[in-house]
């Protein structure tokens, strides 16, 4: 059995991995462990393929649920837009039939009752008894927990959110314990001690999830009782890491095939794959820092009491973690992303003025910039909103009240002649509407560095016992 996830980026990269490795069948099944979407230009040719694959070998098929099967994921990552494009005035209908598959996916596979497969992790309340009973196809979006009404909690419907939610959002961690995973904002970070409690709970051997980007394409943890398999060479940038698949035999003990399908920087050194990783979140950083700009010379001048622009080297560690909140070596860090003078004090504006937003509306300031950048993840999701009949366009006064909404929501108190005066100026053409091109682009970080830059109704899927299959992520 091969296991797959992060889905290749190419038709012709899954077309060789099947030419490779033989087609789906009851003998040599696959198990393709979430993320089918989102993930390149190529998301629906691939997920039809899986899904025509699912219908013609449907014993040597599986597809478990990914963190990125889910409507609202769709929408701040591009497969909506990838549906909008190519089916036109039938997008809508379309993504309803996608989302309406998604929620139908299980959750998880279980192997030979040995190996339990599933896109992100465990948690200290995961059951799979109670997995395998819920209703998972009226979860269209994971990120919305079930309505709390005060006066009639469901907290049945609660518990079953989260159990979803740990499955297909969680991380392992070395250390012991499990705690809210506050880097993604769902699921949780388990450590060892939960694998081996949930693994013995449920008399299996291994646990075997995606969901993270490996240097190796693949990492033990927890003892080896962890794997993560990360199928996406070149996830970051061109030559970053490699992909890999791995293969299950008779005897139930896993082994890897390591790929990157890249051929100019397929030689590269770990050194340098690490490298090009480090520079890409680099890039994240300072995107991060000019986000929060406002708040982060807040804190540095609560630091700076003399006002002399410098502080030390902790204090400007500290002052980032206040706002941030990013478990981040910024002591390692600080040469790269600020000025440091040679006695080690920091020049805490140099950090802030890496990056500028484009949006020719100097007299606004910062404010409205700031606002609508750090909410940067969110600006599709709104135009989709406020593009009622996915015509393609926004006239002026949706994106207005759009903008008033955001100003109650976030605080921001964003002057509404600001928002007038922006609403025209997005406008580029001046035809009265606004396209989502004119809408990203105003906002467009620019950096000169990197411009190019079945029923089956089980939630849990069982897999009867085999020769061999492949897990592919």
């Amino acid at each position: 059995m091969f296991l797959w996830n992060e889905v290749i980026e190419s038709v012709l990269d899954l077309k060789c991995f099947i030419f490779q490795n033989g087609l789906p069948s009851a003998e040599n099944p696959y198990i393709f462990n979430g993320d089918l979407v989102d993930r390149g230009p190529y998301s629906i040719e691939i997920a039809i393929i899986l899904f025509a694959f699912f219908l013609l070998y449907p014993t040597g098929v599986y597809i478990n649920r990914g963190n990125h099967e889910d409507h609202i994921m769709n929408l701040r990552y591009g497969f909506v837009k990838e549906v909008m494009d190519k089916y036109k005035e039938h997008s809508a209908k379309v993504m309803k039939l996608f989302a309406d598959i998604f929620g139908w996916l299980p959750l998880a596979t279980v192997v030979n009752n040995k190996i339990l497969v599933t896109h992100g992790g465990i948690s200290n309340i995961t059951d799979l008894s109670v997995i395998d009973k819920i209703d998972r196809h009226k979860y269209v979006s994971i990120l919305k927990p079930p309505n709390m009404d005060k006066a009639h909690p469901d907290t049945v419907n609660l518990m079953e959110w989260r159990q979803i939610l740990d499955l297909l959002w969680s991380d392992p961690k070395p250390v012991p314990g499990c705690k809210p995973n506050t880097f993604r904002g769902g699921g949780c970070y388990f450590g060892p001690d939960i694998t081996e409690r949930i693994l013995r709970k449920h008399d299996l051997e291994l646990l075997v999830r995606s969901h993270e980007c490996k240097y190796e394409g693949y990492e033990y943890m927890h003892g080896e009782k962890v794997i993560t398999i990360f199928s996406a060479s070149n996830y970051y940038e061109q030559g970053s890491n490699r992909g890999a698949y791995m293969k299950i035999g008779p005897d139930m003990k896993p082994y890897f095939v390591q790929y990157q399908t890249s051929k100019a920087k397929k030689h590269l050194t770990l050194k340098q794959r690490v490298g090009i990783v480090e520079e890409s979140a680099i890039r994240e950083l300072k995107e991060r820092l000019y986000a929060n700009k406002s708040a982060l010379m807040a804190a540095f001048l609560e630091r700076d009491k003399e006002n002399t622009g410098y502080v030390t080297a902790s204090q400007w560690s500290s002052a980032i973690e206040s706002v941030l909140k990013l478990d981040v070596p910024w002591n390692m860090l600080r040469h790269q992303l600020a000025h440091v003078l040679p006695d080690g004090r920091i020049d805490y504006c140099s950090c802030l003025d890496q990056y500028v937003i484009e949006t020719g509306l100097h007299k606004n300031g910062p404010s409205i910039t700031e606002t609508l950048y750090r909410h940067r993840s969110n600006l599709e999701t709104i135009f989709r909103l406020m593009d009622k009949d996915n015509s393609g366009f926004i006239s002026m006064g949706e994106f207005e009240e759009s903008c008033r909404l955001l100003n109650e929501h976030t605080n921001s108190n964003i002057p509404l002649d600001s928002i007038e005066d922006l609403a025209k100026s997005i406008d580029m053409d001046k035809d009265g509407l606004i396209d989502f091109n004119e809408f990203l682009e105003a906002f467009r970080l620019v950096d000169s560095s990197n411009s190019n830059h079945a029923k089956s109704t089980l939630s849990l899927k069982e897999h009867s016992p085999v020769h061999s299959i492949h897990i592919i992520s």
